[in-house]
């Protein structure tokens, strides 16, 4: 047989034997890739504001070396605390407190032994504008030359009561008092002082060192020593026992690896053990009612003021761009409210040209200002007021005023003595939906007031604080009363629009 022949027919006997070796590696690599997926879990991590960065950075390195998933929640310590305690589907918590973990644990919600320190906050006070905040950060504070100064909710916030910390121990706490912004948490201060809204504030050091802050301005890093540590304690939560990706992530934030990428973003080493610093208990007031009815009442009267003659337009004419004023007229309705808020937050801004103006005129800012509050609702309440109106104008029609011309009324006569009186029950509804919608406002009026006990801090702001810190008798109190009011309220509106009906009839 020539050799050709014999290599083809060695060949040929050779080859079930590499069909075998190759389904033998599929069937190992397929059951390698099934090990992967078997072994891959996936943890949802409840994550501090201030840590919202650096959690990223540590997620992205974490899948890419265990294959394990992470969803990352942000939020302020306390908002996550409460959702915790009523049911949220997280599995591990990074707080930027020690007090919360532990109340999860003591609650029966977090496994004890899971509970460690993972990072050190580190406070800052910055500026967007450089060389605003000097190498003496207390020199800054004394001398004052800015009008605003944020800082996260000391109620709410590990950063804020150290910030109030810090202020006490200069002795700046009470002559300061005019000029805060309470934040949410730290990363809405951040975002107040970037924005331009308050000239400095106390922020997390590791935000002023982030690759992402497009300003880096002016800080000063706080020294240690002024506030109690700011330890930040993970917990794994009991529902998540035996969730392999949640407790490969805690031991992942224990490694060199970690502490590494976490020293970069500006956090230092965990300090010893301290007691948690006690808060005074909360008494409610009524303040922020008072100034929520006062907020509900202006909002109501410029409505009235610039909605009637809107109303009567829509009502009465046949352009073409009715059906455009009315889309915008309507927005609200539809619009996220901290879609509302954000534009209007930069729209008044000192750095605009419309802020400018209201500070060269009266000496304040708009933003964190009653006027300011006022602005956003009267733009949020405004197609309560004008859709009721336009309504009782078009049925009211165009008889009624042809017959008082016949008998030569003015148009502006006409209007209030004719048609005003006939649109009445238009005018109650108007009333009553902008002064309620009002009263419920929070998105809007804590993006562009934020939280100034006595001056922005209205009802809903007030509410959501008490339950925040889970001072629940605080926020039935606040709460009570603003249910049993709207519904007095809207009881009477339905008693006289019923009494008109049957007269009517």
């Amino acid at each position: 047989m020539p050799a050709a022949g014999r290599r083809c027919n060695v060949a040929a006997m050779r080859l079930p034997h590499y069909l075998r070796a190759l389904r033998v590696a599929t069937f190992g690599l397929l059951i390698a890739v099934a090990a992967g997926r078997v072994t891959a879990a996936e943890a949802v991590v409840a994550v501090a504001a201030n840590f919202a960065e650096a959690a990223g950075q540590l997620e992205s390195d974490f899948e890419a070396a265990t294959g394990h998933a992470l969803t990352m929640s942000i939020g302020s310590t306390g908002k996550l605390y409460a959702q915790i305690l009523n049911g949220a589907p997280f599995d591990v918590l990074l707080a930027a407190d020690q007090e919360r973990p532990r109340r999860l644990i003591e609650a029966g919600l977090a496994v004890d032994a899971s509970r460690f320190t993972y990072a050190a906050g580190r406070l800052g006070l910055w500026s967007a504008k450089p060389g605003l905040v000097g190498p003496d950060g207390a020199a800054t504070l004394r001398r004052g030359g800015f009008r605003h100064l944020a800082l996260a909710n000391p109620k709410l916030a590990p950063y804020g009561a150290a910030a109030r910390q810090v202020m006490q121990r200069l002795g700046l706490w009470d002559s300061l008092q005019r000029r805060l912004v309470l934040g949410e948490d730290v990363g809405q201060a951040f975002a107040l002082v970037a924005s331009g809204n308050a000239e400095l504030g106390f922020v997390a050091l590791s935000q002023v060192l982030s690759a992402r802050n497009p300003t880096p301005g002016s800080h000063w890093p706080v020294p240690p020593e002024l506030h109690q540590p700011i330890r930040q304690d993970a917990v794994l939560l009991r529902r998540a026992a035996d969730n392999v990706a949640a407790r490969a992530f805690l031991e992942y934030l224990q490694s060199p690896t970690a502490r590494t990428l976490l020293e970069r973003g500006g956090y230092g080493p965990a300090p010893a053990r301290s007691a948690a610093a006690a808060e005074a208990t909360a008494i409610p007031d009524l303040a922020p009612l008072w100034l929520t009815l006062q907020l509900a009442g202006m909002t109501v009267l410029v409505l009235l003021l610039i909605g009637t003659p809107l109303a009567w337009w829509l009502a009465h004419t046949r352009t073409r761009l009715k059906v455009a004023v009315e889309a915008l007229t309507a927005l609200p309705l539809v619009l996220p409210p901290t879609v509302l808020g954000f534009y209007l937050l930069v729209l008044l801004s000192p750095e605009t040209p419309l802020g400018a103006a209201w500070i060269s005129l009266t000496g304040d800012t708009l933003t964190f200002s009653f006027a300011g509050l006022v602005v956003a609702s009267v733009l949020y309440s405004m197609p309560f007021v004008v859709q009721p109106l336009q309504g009782a104008f078009e049925a009211v029609g165009r008889a009624p005023l042809e017959a008082a011309a016949t008998l030569r009324a003015a148009p502006l006569d006409a209007f209030f003595t004719v048609a005003a009186p006939l649109a009445a029950r238009g005018y109650l509804t108007a009333v009553v939906l902008g002064f309620a919608h009002t009263l419920g406002e929070f998105g809007v009026v804590l993006m562009v007031g934020g939280n100034i006990p006595g001056r922005t801090k209205v009802i809903s702001i007030a509410i959501y604080e008490h339950v925040e810190t889970l001072e629940y008798a605080q926020a039935h109190v606040l709460a009570a009363g603003m249910l049993v009011f709207s519904f007095i309220v809207l009881l009477a509106v339905y008693a006289v629009n019923r009494r008109a009906r049957i007269r009517a009839g």
